[in-house]
């Protein structure tokens, strides 16, 4: 994949032009990317249609990392201590900050409802700025259900395919 190529294609929703990939490139960068969870008409939608959205560019793991970073996120995570029902502390402070930061399905999002504190709003904010909806936040982020390109982010997987290119090339 050229330089120019993937500059355009990270630029959010720009799409390439048809004839700036020729059709054995297509027909190879398609395949490497069914193995993660593109469908061809997804490749050719995002691709030489639509484009992609920044949180696609990104990844999902990505804008978590991003978002975890954020300081009052990260500081309304570890100072929250779940407390029972007489007011009694019952964990470690800090503990859901490095809860959220793990790939445990689901628990991301559980851990900012938990915590409260607008942290599902912002995480909206967030994500919207990225190009999600709000209802495809609620439902994506609460299942956690991510394909594995959406997880990685197409730059990253331009990267590594653009690796395996220059590996096999070189055989």
């Amino acid at each position: 994949m050229t330089k120019e190529n993937k500059k355009k294609i990270f630029q959010n929703n720009t799409p390439l032009d048809v004839s700036d990939v020729s059709p054995e490139e297509k027909k190879v960068l398609a395949e490497f990317l069914s193995a993660k969870g593109f469908t061809t008409s997804t490749f050719y939608l995002r691709f030489f249609q639509k484009g992609f959205d920044a949180w696609e560019i990104q990844g999902i793991d990505n804008c978590k990392s991003q978002f975890l970073a954020i300081p009052d996120v990260g500081k309304l995570l570890l100072e929250y201590v779940e407390c029972d029902a007489l007011g009694n502390e019952i964990g470690d402070k800090g503990y859901l900050y490095t809860l959220a930061k793990s790939d445990k399905p689901g628990v991301f999002y559980t851990c900012l409802k938990k915590a409260g504190s607008g942290l599902c709003m912002k995480l909206f904010s967030f994500m919207e700025e990225r190009g999600m909806s709000r209802t495809t936040i609620i439902k994506r982020f609460s299942a956690d259900d991510w394909k594995p390109w959406e997880q990685a982010g197409i730059k990253n997987l331009l990267e590594e395919y653009d690796s395996k290119v220059k590996s096999k090339n070189r055989e």
